[in-house]
């Protein structure tokens, strides 16, 4: 028998065992959760009334009118019109101004913006009174001199 070789007893020789099948089912455990729980997606997506967390508001819009999408203008100025709901604020807002206008009784809302050489978001965004709102975007391109 080799110099380095040496019997151990059998109790330690089942200790031994035992923790190498502890350590593994840790492992397997660790490997379980990581994989299968930690990143399961939420089942419970509803309500208990049974509809959605969260349901946007049926009656909340906005439309815009003026300016068209993607418009090319010669003018610093421009006229910002729109339709909603009657009687809320209306945040009409650019990369460098932001102003609060309120819609008629009627929901219809207008205003002249001072746009920016060059490109100029615009983006319209109407709130109600449950703090919902809606949003919509408009690009126009300001040049000072007519191509």
């Amino acid at each position: 028998m080799p110099k380095w070789t040496k019997k151990i007893s059998t109790k330690h020789f089942i200790i031994f065992q035992l923790t190498i099948f502890i350590l593994c089912l840790t492992f397997l455990g660790v490997l379980y959760f990581i994989l299968n729980i930690q990143y399961q997606k939420p089942t419970n997506l509803y309500s208990s009334s049974g509809g959605p967390v969260t349901t946007p508001p049926k009656s909340l819009r906005i439309d815009l009118n003026q300016p068209d999408d993607n418009s090319l203008v010669y003018s610093s100025s421009i006229v910002v019109s729109g339709k909603t709901a009657p009687n809320l604020q209306v945040l009409i807002s650019t990369d460098t101004k932001d102003l609060v206008i309120n819609s008629t009784s009627t929901g219809e809302f207008s205003t002249v913006l001072q746009l920016d050489e060059g490109v100029n978001r615009i983006t319209a965004v109407v709130f109600d009174q449950l703090g919902d709102f809606r949003s919509t975007d408009r690009l126009v391109f300001y040049s000072k001199e007519k191509i």
